[in-house]
């Protein structure tokens, strides 16, 4: 009778650490950042690796930031290993950035260029951001993030938007600006307030893209898909010929001459440049409904 008294009582405290383990820990983190001087240059950056990265504007002149932080232990003492990993907030120059330190994270801000992790170990803790940030207008952006999680930017007049996702969706809702959109996984879609007047590469390679435009376009648009095609309502679109790319031998004895792949096309006066590329998937321009 003893030995099975001390059986279950051995069995309680093995559930019991096996509940402790499954607890994750959530706090949200609230920062308030101003630029060191209202000029037209002003960017705010954000590094992030696992979750969603949303901004709007506001008529405010800070940058606001709420993000919510989860560590997911994997070990009893995944929580304690979790302190290595800290978020970060900086105001250098034009810019405000946010970004990921640990040991195992490379960023721009020691040195490297772009953002990635390099884990020599298992890790002890999962972990996820999920960014909210609100900004003046007319604020550029540069946003990044990795796994589980959007690229949100809503209602932003500014120079430009660079945002960068490998396993997400990206959307650009209202916005006039120079746009650089990329992901792997996931659908890319542009919505904008005002046409673009310079450019706009918009590119995925699993996923579908799609650009809503204002009446009156004018661009010069490149596509390219492996397996997808190329829709739109536009009613004046001429296609152009292909891009001829002039190609030398090692020696220069001989040149020779390379069609473009890209399909092109004008409309309007074809002033903004806009890019259009996916691998599995395929690209819509038409007029925002």
């Amino acid at each position: 009778m003893k030995k099975k008294t001390s059986l279950i009582l051995l069995l309680l405290v093995v559930l019991s650490n096996a509940g402790a383990l499954a607890q994750n820990q959530t706090e949200k983190i609230v920062r308030e950042l101003r630029f060191n001087r209202n000029a037209p240059g002003n960017v705010v950056k954000i590094e992030n690796i696992d979750g969603y990265v949303h901004v709007e504007t506001y008529k405010g002149d800070k940058v606001l930031f709420e993000v919510e932080r989860i560590i997911r232990p994997k070990t009893a003492d995944g929580l304690e290993k979790a302190k290595e990993l800290s978020l970060e907030f900086a105001v250098s120059g034009d810019s405000i950035i946010s970004y990921l330190k640990a040991p195992y994270i490379q960023s721009h801000r020691t040195g490297n260029k772009g953002n990635g992790i390099n884990i020599d170990r298992k890790l002890e803790y999962g972990f996820t951001h999920n960014f909210t940030v609100k900004v003046p207008q007319n604020t550029n952006l540069s946003v990044i993030t990795i796994n589980n999680g959007d690229i949100k930017i809503t209602n932003l007049t500014a120079d430009y938007i660079q945002a960068s996702n490998i396993n997400g969706p990206i959307l650009l809702e209202n916005v006039a600006a120079a746009v650089d959109a990329k992901t792997i996984n996931g659908n890319v879609v542009v919505s904008y307030r005002e046409n673009p007047k310079k450019q706009a590469r918009l590119e995925t390679l699993n996923g579908n893209i799609e650009l809503l435009y204002q009446k009156a376009l004018s661009a010069t648009i490149s596509f390219s898909s492996f397996n997808g095609d190329f829709y739109t309502d536009l009613e004046d679109l001429q296609k152009l010929a292909p891009k001829v790319e002039k190609v030398s031998s090692s020696d220069g004895a001989k040149t020779t001459f390379k069609l473009g792949k890209a399909s092109s096309f004008k409309t309007g006066t074809g002033a903004a440049l806009i890019e259009l590329k996916t691998f599995n998937g395929k690209a819509t321009v038409k007029k925002r409904g």
